[in-house]
Order: C-alpha cells, then structure tokens, then sequence
C-alpha cells in the first residue's frame, strides 16, 4: 500500500513539470510604450522580486511593453528584455491626425468597422500591433483599431481658399512650378478639363487640377467659362457671303430703299433671303438690310484650288521677341494654326513652313514657296517696341507683286480685330525680299505692350486675327 502511494504521488510531481503553465503569463494583445517613474527602477529575468536583476531604468526612461502579468510588464529597451513592477511605469500616448478622408476605425485589427473618422480628426493613440494603432476618439469617446498609414503627428494643411472652378482654354496647358514661363514645366492639362484657381499674381494662376496635380498657369488659357466640345457642338449652318466693294446696306431689295450702314470690302455677311438680284444681310452688329448681288460673292469662290503657304515666324531656339506672358514663336504657331483651319474649309490647299516649334533658316521658308508654287506667302509675326506700342502693320516688298494681296489682308485684320492701323507698308525683309510668289509679312500687335499683350494672347483675339487675314485673301482671289 505504501508503495503505490510513493507511485501515485511520484506521477503527479512529473505532470507539474510537464504540464504547460498556461496562467503564469498573458501576452498583451498589443505592444506599447511606458515611461519610468521610479527613481531607479530594477529589470528582472522573471516576473518576481526573487529574480535576478539583469538592468536598472532611470526615472523619464521610455521602454516598449509587450506583456503583462500579475502587476508585471515585459519590457524591452535598447539590448534589454525583462520585467519590471507595473506599479512603476505609466503608458506613454502620442496626439495623431487622420490624414484620409474618410477612416474607418474597427474594433479590433482588419475586424469589423465600429465607427468612421474624417480627415485632421485628432486621436489619442495608446498602443501599436503590427501595421494597426490602438486608439482613443476623444470627439466620439471612443476606442479602437485603424491603419497606421493614415494617421501622422503633423496635422494636415488646411485646403487653400478657392476662387472657383475654371476651365483650360488651351489645347494643351503647360502646368509650373512658379509663375514665369522659365519655370520648370511640372504638368499639363487639356482643353476643357476644370482646375481649382486658388490665387492670382499678374497674368498667372494658382491651381489644383485633376489627381492633385498643382502648380502655375497663365490666365490667358483659362476660363469660368466651360469650353464647347467640338464632339457635342451643334453645328449651325449659315450662309455667308464676302462683299466685293464698298457697299450700301440698304432698307429694302432696291437702289430706291434708304441706305442704314456702310460695309467695307472683304466684310462677311450673314445671308438670311433673297430677292430677284438682292439679298437679304445681317450685318456685324445684327441689323438686317439688303445688298446688291453683284457686289458680294461666296466666301469660299475665290480661295478654292489656291496654294497658301503659312509661315509662322521663328521657332526652336529661335523665340523672336517675348513679353511678359508670350513668346512670339508660340503666339505665332497659334494665329497660323487657326488660319490654316479656316482656309482648308475653303477649299485651299495649305502648306505651313512649320507645325510645331522647330526652328527653320530665311531661305528654307523662301525654298516652300517656291517648291509649292505659292498662290499667296503670310508671314506671321507679332512686334516688340516700347510699352505703349500698338497696332497691326503689313508689310511688302514688291508694290506691283505685293501690294494689292498686302492692302486687301490689312483690311480684313482691321475689320476683324479693330485695332490701331499703323498701314500696310514697304518691308526690306528676307522672306519678301527674295521671294518670287505674291507674299506679305504681318505684325500682329506689340508684346512689349503689357496690355495688348494680354490681349492678343487671348483665344478670342487669335480667332478674329485669323478670320481677318481669311477675309483678306478671299477679297484679294475674288478681284
């Protein structure tokens, strides 16, 4: 009897050694920082006051706590694992901010979502698992789990105030890093795409566009105004007609009818009637009338089958003169661009010396011409002098060769565009000089005018230029 009891009791020592001890620790569920406030506080090898002392902490040191059990922490510092007295530390929390926009806070890691933070929204964070954050809300009251990658300790910056929604003009909008066309090109956006303007200096915005690209835009290209997209415009057609002469609009189908304008020639005409050898007009400034038919032609009879070549002055390395906002190769592309549109619905063929910004020689403009057998030569440019400098010259270098295609294209610019007439005039220029096709040098208007600049930049401005020089040629082909 004895011995089986020496048997029994030596079992049941050995399942007290063997049997894991699954009480005597609780891992935290979390890790997290405390600070010391004992004077000197002893790092234990096990969680009892037996143990040996493997470190000291001095009083402000700050340790990670990865576990706790029976008023005793694990903690870790520097090389040092061990355990020291709860009683001596006190947990350490940080202020952060959301940073989404919208967060979700769930109740334990990658667990069900108990509750949504916005953006800037404070929180008190106690403790780290991996990627998560322990948090407190104290705008919900609230504890809980969120991602560590939207919570910093700056708060974000406010939004910078708007000045509304503006739409991009241009076909393609160079985005900069500062206001100056010698700044660092740090995005584009297209035609009709929205971007925030959030301030102005001189002729330059500030903007935020799409995917949070910001930067510095001229204020030329944009507008409250959304642009029209080509796709979805509705087409209208009208009849047009080009005046001959110098012509009387008058009240009624008739010489014996009162006379209500006076319309110059090269001067399109909206037709609404007719009546035997009369037609019905809208004038520019909406009034209706009546004009001889033998005074007007279709707009597109005297350009059709015609050769113009289009040379968009300089270019590459080559800017020409520049204000502050243009470069005239840039501005000079643009009217080219618009004319070349408008002659080809005409039915001209048209050539350009260049459709992007390359860079090409005096002789090499001249040489087109000549290849092409040029009907007509524009050379489009825009002037430089001093800041109160303004109008549109023409210029020629052959009166007999010349001069009639110069006058009739300087009168179409000034119906047009209604600016100061400095004439159409003698030009020692190359590109006339040596050119044997009927060619004309154009000056636009003066970059070194802040004011005309401005407006000659404008997409309104480049439209009636390029109608204008339109309207010349047809005049000049119908004669």
């Amino acid at each position: 009897m004895k011995s089986s009891l020496v048997k029994v009791f030596f079992v049941l020592v050995l399942l007290f050694h063997f049997v894991p001890q699954y009480n005597q620790s609780v891992k935290a569920a979390y890790s997290f920082e405390g600070k010391v406030t004992a004077t000197i506080l002893n790092v234990r090898a096990k969680a009892t006051v037996s143990s040996s002392v493997i470190g000291k902490l001095k009083k402000g040191q700050v340790v990670t706590v990865s576990a706790q059990q029976k008023g005793w922490s694990k903690i870790t510092t520097g090389k040092t694992t061990g355990w020291v007295s709860s009683t001596y530390l006190t947990p350490v929390t940080w202020t952060g901010y959301v940073t989404a926009t919208s967060l979700n806070v769930r109740k334990v890691p990658n667990g069900s979502i108990i509750t949504k933070v916005p953006v800037n929204t404070a929180v008190t964070v106690e403790g780290k698992d991996g990627s998560w954050l322990k948090v407190y809300i104290p705008s919900k009251k609230s504890r809980g789990w969120v991602s560590a990658s939207y919570v910093s300790k700056k708060k974000q910056a406010a939004p910078p105030k708007s000045l509304g929604t503006f739409y991009v003009t241009a076909d393609i909008l160079n985005v900069r890093a500062s206001a100056a066309t010698s700044s660092k090109v740090v995005g584009k956006v297209l035609k009709g795409e929205a971007v925030e303007v959030h301030s102005q200096k001189g002729n330059w915005s500030s903007i935020t566009a799409a995917k949070g690209l910001k930067g510095w835009v001229s204020s030329s290209y944009i507008d409250k105004k959304k642009p029209v997209d080509d796709k979805e415009a509705v087409t209208v057609k009208e009849t047009r007609i080009t005046l001959k002469e110098n012509s009387n609009i008058r009240k009624g189908p008739g010489t014996n009818f009162g006379v209500i304008a006076l319309e110059k020639a090269g001067t399109s005409l909206v037709k609404t009637g007719e009546s035997k050898d009369w037609i019905k007009v809208k004038t520019s400034k909406g009034k209706e009338g009546w004009v001889a038919g033998w005074l007007v032609a279709s707009p597109n009879s005297g350009l059709k089958g015609k050769v113009i070549v289009i040379d968009a002055g300089h270019g590459g390395y080559d800017n020409g003169t520049s204000g502050k906002i243009h470069k005239e190769k840039t501005l000079n592309l643009k009217t080219a661009q618009e004319l070349k549109t408008l002659l080809q619905k005409s039915g001209a063929k048209v050539v350009m010396t260049r459709s992007n910004d390359q860079y090409l020689s005096l002789n090499q403009r001249v040489n087109i011409s000549h290849a092409q057998k040029a009907d007509a030569f524009i050379s489009i440019h825009y002037n430089a002098y001093s800041s109160t400098s303004s109008g549109i010259i023409t210029f020629y270098y052959n009166n007999s060769k010349d001069g009639r295609l110069a006058q009739s294209i300087h009168n179409g610019l000034l119906v047009q565009t209604g600016m100061r007439n400095l004439g159409a005039k003698y030009g020692n220029y190359h590109v006339l000089r040596t050119n044997k096709q009927p060619s004309v040098l154009l000056e636009l208007g003066f970059l070194s005018n802040p004011n005309e600049e401005r407006h000659v930049g404008t997409a309104d401005y480049q439209r009636k230029a390029a109608r204008g020089i339109y309207e010349g040629l047809n005049q000049y082909f119908l004669k």
